[in-house]
């Protein structure tokens, strides 16, 4: 090894602990051939819920007295509690008189550097998964890569790579997001044309690391439609904002993409015409002279349909102070729309967690706005539990508590499916087969 090799070592070392807001990574001090003989591996680990009330989000149905039975990281039984437990059990959660449900995902957040607190924050709320919407992936990366070996209590991290007109690269958000590179010219942040080497540019965004291509702004139908066939073809999803300006949200739902994200932006539908730098002012929308219940929306919730795509209304995102009620309203009202025309909806913050002063994270709050726009409870908590497990090719292993499945688990002091507001009502969280302490 050369000798400027170990310096480099340490200096990437010391860039991933502030990168990590200071957290213990808890790191071997020498290299893993230096320590010795391999060590056996460990005897799994039993953790055992006890006496609890189950829920089952889908069949909106309620099972009580259950034992869960977790090893290592996995559910391995959900059984009535008079059924016999394992010989060696390391930890007993106690259970009676609560009720657990899978854990929440918030499907669209931000990640920013030193966010560990934040990240420990939201998996105490019980956010055990998020799906990064845009940023920078090497920060999204190290994140997830600790959260998973369990170096930080933080949710499972999913990350997309974004794609816009060229034009869009001037925004200081994405400036930022890209250090090192020229604006529009990180893998998982590019400016995208007619003239672009579309395979090539998937592969570098499915590169660093990323689930889904963002298709954000300034990109017209042909572009849209051509970029989704090749992300899928590479195995990745497509979410796309409501308007992509100039392509629409009919167009953009036939080109097949899997997501549609901020409700409100579908309201541009109904615009008489749209340009590139209409994308300025998305917020603005022509919510006076478009009905979410109009045939303008109807056509496209009938092309979601057809499609498969699914709706991400972002609700907590426009109610917030600051924000023209009417957008909100908009949104609102176009999310029940959807939802009894049988779109799947997922539900987002594009906040994720607030100041200490905000105990829970944000997504406790979209869940009641989607209650309040005229969910069931039961409706809007599948928003943040088995529908994201389906929308992020995880329903085999996220999404219910079944044995099988990830032990992320959240138990409350009441029923979601009979107040909404119960998601707060946190006891304990469980996040992969790991008991939080309180």
């Amino acid at each position: 090894m050369p000798h400027h090799s170990s310096s480099r070592h340490i200096v990437i070392r010391a860039a991933s602990l502030v990168l990590l807001g200071g957290a213990s990574l808890g790191w071997p001090a020498s290299p893993l051939h230096a320590q010795g003989a391999p060590r056996p591996a460990p005897r799994p680990r039993t953790v055992v819920i006890d006496s609890i009330s189950v829920i089952d989000v889908d069949a909106r149905r309620v099972t009580p007295m259950q034992n869960i039975v977790i090893r290592d990281d996995s559910i391995v039984a959900v059984q009535p509690a008079s059924a016999t437990l394992p010989d060696s059990i390391d930890e007993r959660v106690p259970g009676r008189g609560l009720f657990a449900i899978p854990g929440l995902v918030d499907h669209h957040v931000h990640l920013t550097p030193g966010m560990a607190r934040a990240l420990e924050r939201g998996a105490r709320g019980g956010v055990t998964m998020v799906q990064a919407m845009a940023g920078d992936n090497r920060t999204a990366g190290e994140y997830a890569r600790a959260a998973m070996s369990k170096e930080i209590i933080a949710p499972e991290i999913a990350y997309a790579s974004v794609m816009a007109g060229p034009n869009f690269f001037t925004d200081p958000r994405f400036i930022g997001a890209s250090l090192g590179y020229a604006p529009g010219k990180a893998p998982w942040a590019q400016a995208i044309s007619s003239e672009t080497d579309v395979a090539l540019a998937v592969a570098a965004a499915r590169g660093s690391g990323a689930e889904v291509l963002k298709l954000y702004a300034m990109l017209d139908s042909t572009i849209v439609a051509t970029f989704t066939a090749e992300a899928h073809k590479q195995g990745m999803r497509v979410v796309a904002h409501g308007t992509t300006f100039p392509a629409r949200p009919l167009q953009l739902a036939g080109a097949g993409v899997d997501v549609l994200t901020h409700a409100p932006y579908l309201s541009w539908q109904g615009a008489p015409e749209l340009r590139p730098e209409d994308s300025w002012k998305r917020i603005e929308g022509p919510y006076a002279k478009v009905r979410a219940d109009g045939p303008e929306l109807l056509a496209v919730l009938t092309a979601m349909k057809a499609h498969g795509t699914y709706l991400e209304p972002t609700l907590w995102v426009f109610a917030r102070d600051g924000v023209k009620p009417e957008v909100a309203k908009w949104g609102a009202a176009l999310a029940v729309r959807a939802q009894a025309a049988g779109i799947p909806i997922l539900a987002g913050t594009d906040g994720f967690v607030g100041p200490d002063s905000v105990p829970l994270p944000y997504i406790h709050r979209e869940l009641q706005l989607l209650v309040e726009a005229g969910l069931t409870p039961a409706a809007a908590l599948a928003t943040a539990t088995t529908v994201p497990a389906r929308a992020m090719r995880r329903e085999r292993t996220h999404g219910v508590i079944a044995a099988g499945r990830v032990a992320d688990i959240v138990l409350l002091e009441g029923n979601p499916l009979a107040d909404i507001r119960n998601t707060t009502r946190i006891r304990q969280v469980v996040l992969r087969g790991r008991p939080l302490p309180r």
